[in-house]
């Protein structure tokens, strides 16, 4: 556009141009049937395409803002377990569940294993849950936070939640979910408690990808017994030694092959392997099968293998009717993403995790008293 206007001077418009583009708007304004603002003051000045404009759009906003009452405020309730929390909070979960997967997934198991205990709160806005948090036995103590991170109503009922567990001084140390969610709660319970400011200590970005499935061929599945194996155990092997992970925390190999749900591989057209590709979890979970490791060794890589397995791979989680209808992959925070939108999947949010300290905050140098003298 800037080219064109250099090539193309602006003109100044004659008297009459104007007096018809008047007329023009006059006319489409008044087939908006917006009411004359009986407060507007008069004035002789002629009414230029911008001012008709700018008063238009006002009187729209306004007339919108007077037919679309503002949304119940948010109230805190608190659910006795697991399973009640999930029937309040499910229908605000379900249509979100590629990025609150992860949620569902703990809420099932901790209604399955611990009837009763943990921390489950529900805030609702008016007959609809907009803001989930629970803290269930079976976890590490972290405060989970599930909702909408992009919802205004979301992050006020955030805050709230935050306000009322410094209120009631809850023993909170812990707080993940909806990046955008955890920082704004634990900042808050962090500012109504005096405490320091929380830490950011990890997160993970979060792609999905729908039905229906991508046509490509299917993927070789590999497994112990297959003549494979041993390359496949060195790459896995392999995988958690260039991830930088600690020597004691290492899952061998051969325990990862029967650990995945499933192990694919990509071969070259020599028919030797070329990339490999691990799927955990279960059709049935919320979450479904998913993807949770791609593994190409340095010397095969930009080749396109991992984009064409992922592919595949997807391709039959994807086509299996008794899973959720879409494959989901987590990475960690600030990994790249390119594999993944190759590979037609779409980033749908990122969580965060955040540790707060109960140790009080110290107060800004300038709030000391310049008169104050120290005794030894």
């Amino acid at each position: 556009h800037r080219c064109w206007l250099r090539r193309q001077p602006i003109r100044a418009c004659s008297a009459a141009s104007r007096l018809e583009l008047k007329n023009a708007m006059a006319g489409h304004l008044a087939g908006l049937r917006i009411e004359e603002d009986a407060d507007a003051a008069s004035t002789d000045a002629q009414p230029t395409p911008g001012s008709l404009f700018r008063e238009t759009l006002a009187r729209v906003a306004a007339r919108t803002e007077r037919t679309a009452p503002p949304p119940p405020p948010p109230i805190v309730t608190k659910a006795p377990n697991a399973a009640a929390f999930l029937k309040v909070a499910a229908p605000m979960l379900l249509p979100r569940a590629d990025f609150e997967f992860m949620t569902l997934e703990l809420a099932a198991a901790a209604a399955a294993r611990c009837p009763s205990g943990g921390d489950y709160f529900v805030v609702r806005s008016g007959a609809d849950a907009v803001l989930g948090a629970l803290r269930p036995p079976i976890g590490d103590g972290t405060l989970r936070l599930c909702g909408d991170g992009n919802d205004g109503v979301a992050m006020q009922a955030a805050l709230l939640l935050a306000e009322c567990l410094a209120e009631a001084e809850a023993n909170v140390k812990q707080v993940s979910g909806p990046a955008s969610l955890a920082e704004a709660f634990s900042r808050q319970l962090a500012f109504r408690r005096r405490w320091k400011a929380p830490e950011k200590t990890g997160g993970l970005r979060i792609f999905s990808r729908r039905r229906p499935a991508e046509e490509a061929g299917r993927p070789e599945l590999v497994t112990g017994e297959s003549r494979s194996a041993a390359t496949v155990i060195e790459w896995l092997d392999a995988c958690e030694v260039e991830a930088g992970i600690d020597a004691a925390q290492r899952t061998p190999g051969r325990v990862a092959l029967e650990r995945f749900g499933g192990v694919y591989v990509r071969r070259q057209k020599d028919g030797e392997l070329a990339c490999i590709c691990g799927v955990v979890g279960q059709a049935t979970s919320p979450g479904g099968r998913r993807i949770g490791l791609v593994y190409t060794p340095p010397s095969l890589r930009r080749a396109g293998h991992a984009t064409e397995l992922v592919k595949s791979v997807t391709s039959v989680l994807l086509d299996d009717r008794t899973g959720p209808g879409f494959a989901t992959v987590v990475v960690p925070a600030g990994a790249l993403d390119g594999l993944w939108t190759r590979a037609g999947y779409c980033h749908v949010g990122d969580t965060a995790e955040y540790r707060l300290d109960p140790a009080p905050r110290a107060l800004p140098t300038d709030a000391v008293d310049d008169d104050s003298e120290t005794v030894q």
